[in-house]
């Protein structure tokens, strides 16, 4: 009976770990998406360049949940692959995506601007 027991704790924790392992993988892929999601909480002010956003919007709201996924160096990284890749694609409103965090009072530890180096 212990036997079974033990054998069915150290599955458990095999599983977590094989778990915890792909996670990384998996929530890369989805965390552009997300980021996304949440600069579209500030479309109004990327397109029109107003009203500007201020703390306690739905758009600084989102820019804190933008920071909230950048809070390891490996994911700051990965964050500023996204936005580069956001500014690409909205280019000629990169500098109202550039200066979103700064506007609801927040660094995310580099500087969005289509020249930025992510891999530092």
């Amino acid at each position: 009976m212990e036997l079974c027991v033990g054998s069915n704790k150290a599955l458990r924790i095999i599983g977590l770990v094989m778990l915890f392992s792909s996670a990384r993988i998996v929530s890369a892929f989805l965390e552009c998406s997300t980021i996304t999601q949440l600069f579209s909480a500030c479309s109004m002010f990327i397109t029109n360049g107003s009203p500007d956003p201020i703390p306690g919007s739905p758009c600084c709201d989102a820019m804190f949940g933008v920071n909230n996924i950048a809070n390891t160096a490996d994911n700051r990284q990965y964050v500023c692959r996204c936005l580069m890749d956001l500014i690409d694609t909205f280019s000629s409103n990169a500098s109202a995506i550039g200066i979103l965090p700064g506007l609801c009072g927040i660094s995310l530890g580099f500087k969005m601007d289509p020249n930025t180096d992510c891999s530092l």
